[in-house]
Formats: structure tokens, C-alpha cells, sequence
């Protein structure tokens, strides 16, 4: 008798400690009871952009500045601010946010930005060595292409008109 009710208390205490963990909800918190996703974000997923906006934008001016970006918990969008803010204004807007959480197409490549980043001695081109030294393949492999008027130094005006000749979409030739 004394042995069924030590096993009975056994299975009531191990009921209520599965019932208590399962209880708190997912590690880290989050304030869901444990069935995950809130307002509009999908489950276990991605907030949405205007959900990002609202969080991050502490000043209420519909933009995320690089300091308010710096709030990021998850650190992404100030690891990637430059790349998110297309149109090189300082700040992130909603068009901005979404596109970069969409994938729905690809970013169009800014030849302002690729100089800026590679361009070590501040001369307003590049050279094989300076696209070498940056890893940046694409330039390496194609610099004889983009270089059109052969003076071995990539201007402005060739990796814009290199890019827009990559964004257009490639036609089929028909047999």
C-alpha cells in the first residue's frame, strides 16, 4: 500500500513540474505564454517591417536613424544599415525596411557605395588592387570589361553602366 501511494505522489509531483516548465513559455521571454507570435508576426517568425519601425523608431519621425538602429537587440539592422538604406539618406524608412526583409527582388548594386567602401586612397576610382585587396570578385573578374576606356582605373560612370547592364533582365533567345 505504502508503495502505490509513493508511486502515485511521484507521478502528481512529475505532472506539476511538466506543467510548470511548459507553462513559462519559450526561453528568453517574449511575454507569449508559450504559443508563440504576436500582433501580426508569424509564428516563431520575423516581426514585420511597420512592427520594427514602431520599435525602433524612438523619436516618432517614421525613420530609423543609425543610433535608434543601434537598439536592435538582434544587432541586423545596424550591421546592415548601409546595405538597407538604398537611398543613401542617413536613415530607414518603411520602403526601405521592407524591401530588405522581402527578397522579393534583388537590391540594385550602388556604384556610389562600392567606391566609398573600396576606394583606400580617396582618388574617386579603383584599381585592380584596391578591388583585389576588397575581395570584391565580380569587379576582379570583369575589371578589363568595366575599365572601357583602358586606362586601369574603374570610374564612376563604368561600374554604373557595368551594374545596369547586370540589373536588366535577361532575355531568352528564341531558336
Amino acid at each position: 500500500m505504502k508503495n502505490n501511494q509513493l508511486k502515485t505522489g511521484l507521478t502528481i509531483f512529475s505532472m506539476l513540474l511538466c506543467f510548470s516548465v511548459f507553462a513559462q513559455g519559450p526561453p528568453g521571454g517574449g511575454g507569449q505564454g508559450g504559443r508563440g507570435g504576436g500582433r501580426g508576426q508569424q509564428r516563431g517568425g520575423t516581426p514585420s517591417a511597420s512592427e520594427i519601425l514602431s520599435k525602433l523608431d524612438t523619436n516618432k519621425d517614421q525613420v530609423i536613424d543609425k543610433e535608434e538602429a543601434a537598439n536592435d537587440k538582434r544587432g541586423k539592422i545596424v550591421e546592415d544599415f548601409d546595405v538597407i538604406d538604398t537611398n543613401e539618406d542617413g536613415v530607414i524608412d518603411l520602403d526601405e525596411l521592407k524591401a530588405s526583409l522581402g527578397d522579393k527582388k534583388p537590391k540594385k548594386i550602388s556604384a556610389n557605395k562600392i567606391i566609398k567602401e573600396v576606394d583606400d586612397n580617396a582618388d574617386g576610382t579603383l584599381n585592380e588592387l584596391e578591388v583585389a585587396a576588397k575581395n570584391k570578385i565580380e569587379l576582379s573578374d570583369n575589371f578589363s570589361k568595366i575599365d572601357t576606356n583602358s586606362d586601369g582605373e574603374l570610374d564612376l560612370a563604368e561600374l554604373k553602366a557595368f551594374f545596369e547592364s547586370h540589373d536588366k533582365p535577361k532575355r531568352k533567345k528564341r531558336d
